[in-house]
């Protein structure tokens, strides 16, 4: 989740922005709603406890196990409660300050800065929903899910740069890989995923700069050349799978002999 004021990043768990100070109002209510767990939790570990002090052997546990169970649900059901609630308030926020908004979505277009493109609309559960015919947002839809399938992407290679451990490696590359996949699935194959409502031109530029993205994060961590950049979405996963593999295991070997040196 990002800061209202000031937009930057900020987890449920800090009260004020870390960049600006300015109050957390989700932390608080998330604080009220752990609270509420915490004291339903400790009455029912409570009745447990009673139980089993009147039931012993098989019978006890399996009553223990089924309200832990019990429990498990009740709590995931409530978390997942709480979160659609404040992406449904967000998104009633995005539509009350609409001109705003959108806006400011171009002016990240505009300057092809898709990663805080995909955090803004985040901020506001923008990519999360199905838009109704006349929502002002959904024109930008699959601008919004390329730029989040690129900030994915870009977050998991960014680790790369200082990565030298083979099991990290084999776990970044095979991650790297989904991203690509996942994204290319929706660069190369938009009519198949993507809502016909769509502006053309604005889904057009999404795709035309997020590729050239895509071929400049392969070209500045994966060590690729240009045209092996431009010609990677070409093959099929397996192969690029393997590809990127072996660009890793290059990289790998060139940060070794740096070493020894």
């Amino acid at each position: 989740m990002n800061c209202a004021h000031c937009g930057a990043p900020m987890t449920l768990e800090d009260k004020f922005c870390p960049h600006c100070g300015t109050p957390n109002a989700q932390a608080a209510q998330h604080s009220r709603d752990m609270a509420h767990y915490n004291r339903e939790f400790e009455k029912t570990r409570r009745g447990v406890y009673g139980t089993l002090k009147a039931y012993k052997g098989i019978t006890a546990r399996l009553i223990l196990l089924v309200i832990a169970i019990v429990i498990m649900i009740v709590v995931f059901a409530m978390d997942n409660s709480v979160y659609s609630l404040y992406r449904s308030h967000m998104q009633r926020e995005a539509k009350a300050h609409a001109d705003e908004v959108e806006a400011q979505i171009l002016e990240y277009m505009e300057h092809m800065d898709y990663v805080s493109l995909a955090r803004y609309s985040e901020h506001y559960s923008l990519a999360h929903y199905r838009f109704e015919d006349d929502d002002i947002f959904g024109k930008y839809y699959p601008a919004l899910v390329l730029a989040r399938d690129y900030t994915n992407l870009y977050a998991d290679m960014m680790p790369i740069a200082t990565m030298d451990d083979p099991s990290e490696r084999r776990s970044s590359w095979s991650i790297v890989c989904d991203d690509i996949t996942h994204l290319y699935k929706h660069l190369y194959d938009a009519d198949e995923y993507f809502y016909e409502d769509g502006d053309p031109d604005l889904s057009a530029k999404a795709a035309s700069d997020i590729e050239k993205l895509t071929d400049a994060l392969l070209i500045r961590y994966l060590k690729f050349d240009p045209d092996e950049a431009g010609e990677f979405h070409t093959m099929g996963a397996g192969k690029r799978s393997a590809f990127i593999e072996e660009k890793f295991e290059r990289i790998a070997e060139e940060r070794g002999t740096q070493a020894d040196e």
